[in-house]
């Protein structure tokens, strides 16, 4: 799929926050991670959900993250080493990665099925002066979805409390 250029300069933007978060703030999300939802037709923010932008073809970055999850139990080592690994790696080719964004959320998200039963949104992502706003299809992403596999296994790597039942939706842009 061809991307727009505004959404091309988008994800270039986002692989920018991502690589100083990753190398300046121990991997904490920037608020321009994160994005406020509001329905097609505008209105007050609804909600703000951060996002993973993601790589294509995920699956030995996935199996990497499993890798480190499942060698050990302490917490401290998955940070180091995903931080190694998103810091000199994942971040660098930003023609490499998905249009599609993805989010998780717990099984009984109640704005995981606001979204879902809206089937679209708009989010706006801003830090400091830049701001970026898209229109978006939302869908639910099966769990052997590599999309699904890629956003549960990065998002475990931070937060070693995940439970083992949540939801992953899609954001595909409308453009």
């Amino acid at each position: 799929m061809q991307l727009a250029a505004d959404y091309r300069s988008f994800i270039a933007w986002q692989c920018r926050l991502r690589k100083l978060a990753m190398r300046e703030q121990g991997g904490r999300p920037s608020v321009g991670m994160s994005a406020g939802i509001h329905a097609l037709a505008g209105g007050d923010e609804q909600g703000r959900i951060s996002f993973l932008i993601n790589r294509r073809n995920p699956a030995d970055r996935t199996g990497e993250f499993r890798h480190i999850i499942r060698k050990t139990h302490d917490s401290r080592e998955w940070i180091k080493y995903g931080l190694r690994i998103l810091a000199e790696l994942h971040y660098h080719e930003t023609d490499q990665f998905e249009s599609e964004l993805s989010a998780l959320f717990s099984d009984d998200s109640t704005i995981a099925d606001a979204l879902l039963e809206a089937g679209q949104c708009r989010l706006r992502f801003a830090e400091g002066s830049i701001e970026y706003e898209f229109d978006f299809d939302v869908r639910s992403m099966d769990r052997d979805d590599e999309y699904f596999q890629a956003t549960y296994w990065h998002n475990h790597l931070f937060n070693p409390a995940l439970p083992g039942q949540v939801r992953v939706l899609g954001f595909s842009p409308r453009l």
